[in-house]
Formats: C-alpha cells, sequence, structure tokens
C-alpha cells in the first residue's frame, strides 16, 4: 500500500479499489514524522543543560519544514501531479499531533483541549477528498 490518498480521479474508474475513510486517515497521517517527534522530545527532555524550548521550537519549525516535504516524496507517482491536497492535510496534522501530544514548546496548553483537537481533526481528515 502506497502512501497516496487513491481515489477514482488517480486511479480511473473501474481500475482498482479506491481507499476507504479508514485508509485515508492513515494515509494523511504523517505516522513517522510523528513517531520521530515523540523521540525527539523523549531525547531533548533528558538532556541536561539545553535550552528545552530554544530546541523545541528549532525542532517543531524543523518538522512543519520536513512533513512536507516527506510527503510528497512519499506520495509522488510518475506521471501524475504532486498531492497538494494531502500534504497539507498532513502538515497540519504534524501540528495538531504536537499540540496534543502537550509537548514543548504546546506544554503550557491545557491538554483537554489538545485532546478534543486530535480527536475532531482525525475525524474529519478522513472525510476530505485529494
Amino acid at each position: 500500500m502506497g502512501r497516496r490518498v487513491v481515489t477514482t480521479q488517480l486511479m480511473g474508474p473501474g481500475n482498482g479499489p479506491v481507499d476507504t475513510y479508514f485508509d485515508k486517515v492513515v494515509k494523511y497521517i504523517p505516522a513517522d514524522i510523528i513517531a520521530a517527534w515523540v523521540t525527539v522530545v523523549g531525547l531533548v527532555k533528558g538532556a541536561a543543560g539545553v535550552n528545552v524550548q530554544m530546541v523545541m521550537w528549532i525542532a517543531f519549525a524543523v518538522g512543519v519544514i520536513l512533513t512536507p516535504l516527506w510527503t510528497w516524496k512519499q506520495t509522488s507517482l510518475a506521471g501524475v501531479p504532486p498531492a497538494k491536497r494531502q500534504i497539507a492535510i498532513a502538515t497540519a496534522a504534524f501540528i495538531v499531533w504536537t499540540i496534543a501530544l502537550n509537548s514543548p514548546p504546546f506544554d503550557g496548553f491545557t491538554p483537554l483541549y489538545g485532546s478534543l483537537l486530535l480527536i475532531a481533526y482525525t475525524l474529519i481528515v478522513g472525510l476530505v477528498e485529494p
């Protein structure tokens, strides 16, 4: 299973199965980037003598830049335009997940709001057609 969301526009009518709601949710969430974020948070929080907030803001900026590039690379198909909507949704998902995980630099937010945002975002993105 590739990372690109498969629709009838991509495959053509009758040329194979298109992605279901669940498939789209899985493909819209950049799990590999989020796993890297969780790892970075653990490493930075455990490091001695570092400005955690500054390092985490830099890591967040890198994540926001890396996510669309990574998603573009993972969803590229020969002869098909880039999956711009999927790239934007994945980048927004990274931001939502960093807030929901209540990790620096967003550890000052109320965790409840981040969790509610994550639930709403995850349920809604599966309805989006690329």
